[in-house]
């Protein structure tokens, strides 16, 4: 049996103008001139190439924070993860807090307007066919950091049968190398895929020794950039141009990490 860990955002659902919308709208309850009911179109546009920087919903405030201010998204890719601090010290909260707003943001959202949130968050193309047609001998898992309420929804919404007890999301308080090691210790011997978009979280599996035997992919449809695809290719990690369980778990892999 091989198994598979699926990353959400950025691998099975892109939701780049959802989260950018939501940051706007929890960004509009911190500083008052961010006050339009949704941002300009070309600050959206702009966070849209900013998103691969983005590892989980509440930086989409400090990122339209630093958007409204003027920042170029192309610089913001390499120095993001420095600037964070600065704009959460502004925010007048910590990061606790940035992220209940965020999460409260979105909940009211979904209350008031549950057709119009949804639908900024489609699944890419295929991605229901796959979930819904899984080959025997193979079992799914989603490793998310948002909450898993938001997946669950998504994905009914989009006509995906997906048992919930599979999803691990924020709500856990785990970390994705935590869920599969989890994964492995309740599947020993069973090879596991880790399917992402992010270079950063497959590099931090790289980094961990025990974690040696994971099956790293790259979802080259998601949010990252060319500059990190060519480095994944340079760690030895597979570069996915589609999301097909058997041929991914037919591929051939390099060990020596």
């Amino acid at each position: 049996m091989s198994l598979f860990a699926l990353d959400f955002d950025g691998v099975l659902c892109d939701s780049a103008r959802e989260t950018g919308i939501t940051g706007w709208k929890a960004a509009a309850t911190l500083w008052e001139d961010m006050g339009e009911a949704v941002p300009p179109q070309s600050l959206l546009e702009r966070y849209c190439r900013a998103r691969p920087v983005i590892e989980t919903g509440y930086q989409a405030i400090l990122m339209m924070r630093l958007l409204k201010d003027g920042e170029d998204p192309d610089e913001l890719l390499e120095t993001f993860p420095h600037r964070m601090y600065e704009v959460v010290e502004k925010s007048g909260t910590d990061t606790a807090g940035l992220k209940r707003l965020y999460a409260a943001v979105r909940d009211r959202w979904l209350q008031a307007d549950p057709q119009g949130w949804l639908s900024l968050s489609p699944l890419y193309p295929g991605t229901r066919r796959v979930l819904n047609g899984l080959p025997p001998g193979t079992d799914c898992y989603i490793v998310t950091t948002k909450q898993e309420r938001f997946v669950a929804q998504l994905l009914e919404h989009n006509g995906v049968c997906f048992d919930a007890k599979h999803i691990f999301g924020l709500d856990r308080g785990m970390s994705k190398e935590a869920v599969v090691r989890r994964l492995m210790a309740h599947h020993p011997g069973h090879p596991i895929h880790l399917v992402e978009d992010r270079l950063a979280t497959l590099k931090r599996f790289l980094a961990r020794p025990d974690l040696a035997t994971i099956r790293l992919h790259m979802a080259c449809w998601g949010y990252n950039t060319q500059a990190e695809r060519r480095e994944a290719m340079g760690l030895k990690i597979h570069l996915l141009t589609a999301l097909s369980p058997p041929e991914i778990a037919n591929t051939e892999y390099h060990s020596d990490r």
